[in-house]
Formats: structure tokens, C-alpha cells, sequence
């Protein structure tokens, strides 16, 4: 069937083209959908009209997706997997997977398709992930994929990561009481000394005064 679109359609065409595509896509999906409608005398003679609207639309989007690139830049984004050995993945990170855990984590909204990745990923590690809405607006996300911490082990990690906390905060407390204490007796024995120069000099002063005999 014979459309015209009156959006861009990826690997379709863009807003104003008429395209051939099959009947059930346009019935089922474009038309209904609004993004295309079936070729007339008075849709042909809008066409520039839609080139123009969906420019200005077009700019809009690109705008958008911008903001959103930037706002996830340099932010890290984690994602837990069941891993097995060799840290292979049960299953696998995709585009769309991506996406939620964007929405989820940072409340950002990004269009998969924006998300490119070559192929999912399969094992743990750090990634960074492109993404792409046009030639020139770009952008990335770095990714961390983690291994899948159960409820009771990630409460036994955080009980352990407190445990470690007060225990550091205690030998610091103590390192410093010590270094009191030692600086105290420094004090001390410094403070000795210039009592027994002082009683010595003294002495001395008393033995000179006293009369020859």
C-alpha cells in the first residue's frame, strides 16, 4: 500500500515521502497510529506542509534527546545479572533493559533506539555505551554490570561495611588518644628537666653568695 508519511518511520522514510509499505503494517500500525495516511489528491498537495511541520518537530526531538544525553553523562548506571563462571551472564543486557534502568535509576526517559549497542552484553564489566539520536547529537552511558546480590547477603554486606566503619573510627580514636598520652609524658619529662636546670642554677647562685673561708 501506498502512504504518506506524516512522521519519520526508522528504516521507513521520513515525514512527507511516500513510501510503499505492506497493507497490514499501515492498517494496523501507521494509520491507526497516525503517523501516515493513505495517499489522496489533498494529502499530495500538503506534502510540503508536512515537510515543514515535521522539521520543526524533528529540531524539537533532537533538542530533547540532547538534554536527556547530557543529563546521564558521567552518571554510573548499575546493573545486577545473574552471573555464572567466567562472569558469563543467565541472559543478557539490552537496549531496552537499558532504558528502564535509566528511567528507574535517574528518571530520564531515552528512546531505545538511541541506545546503540552493537550486541547485548553477556558478561560482567564495565562498559561505556553510545547513544546516538543524530550525526550530531551524541552521547554515552557508562555502565557497570554486577553480579546479582541476594536480600540476606546484600543485609550481610551492609552489616560487614558498618562493622568495618565503626571499627576504622575506633583505631583512629585510639591512634589519637595514644599520640595524646605520648605527647603528655613528652610534656612531662620536658618539663622535669627545665625544673632540675632551674634547682641546679639555683644551687650554683646559693654557693657563689656563700663567703670564702
Amino acid at each position: 500500500m501506498k502512504i504518506v508519511l506524516l512522521d519519520d518511520v526508522l528504516n521507513v522514510g521520513e515525514a512527507g515521502e511516500v513510501v510503499d509499505v505492506k497493507n497490514g503494517y499501515a492498517r494496523n500500525y501507521l494509520i491507526p497510529k497516525g503517523i501516515a495516511t493513505r495517499v489522496t489528491r489533498d494529502v499530495l498537495n500538503r506534502i510540503e506542509i508536512i515537510k515543514r511541520a515535521a522539521e520543526a518537530k524533528r529540531a524539537r526531538r533532537m533538542s530533547e534527546a540532547a538534554g536527556k544525553f547530557a543529563e546521564v553523562a558521567n552518571r554510573p548506571l548499575v546493573i545486577q545479572m545473574k552471573a555464572g563462571t567466567e562472569s558469563r551472564l543467565f541472559g543478557a543486557v539490552t537496549s531496552a533493559m537499558i532504558a528502564d534502568e535509566v528511567m528507574k535509576q535517574f528518571n530520564v526517559e531515552l528512546d531505545r533506539r538511541h541506545i546503540m549497542l552493537e550486541e547485548p552484553i553477556k558478561i560482567l564489566g564495565e562498559f561505556t555505551v553510545p547513544l546516538k539520536a543524530s550525526a550530531e547529537v551524541t552521547g554515552e552511558i557508562q555502565l557497570t554490570v554486577e553480579p546479582e546480590v541476594k536480600a540476606g547477603e546484600l543485609e550481610q554486606k551492609l552489616i560487614e561495611e558498618e562493622r568495618a566503619r565503626i571499627a576504622a573510627e575506633e583505631a583512629e580514636k585510639a591512634a589519637a588518644e595514644g599520640e595524646g598520652e605520648e605527647n603528655g609524658k613528652v610534656e612531662e619529662a620536658t618539663e622535669a628537666v627545665e625544673a632540675q636546670e632551674k634547682y641546679e642554677a639555683h644551687e650554683e647562685e646559693a654557693g657563689a653568695d656563700e663567703p670564702a673561708e
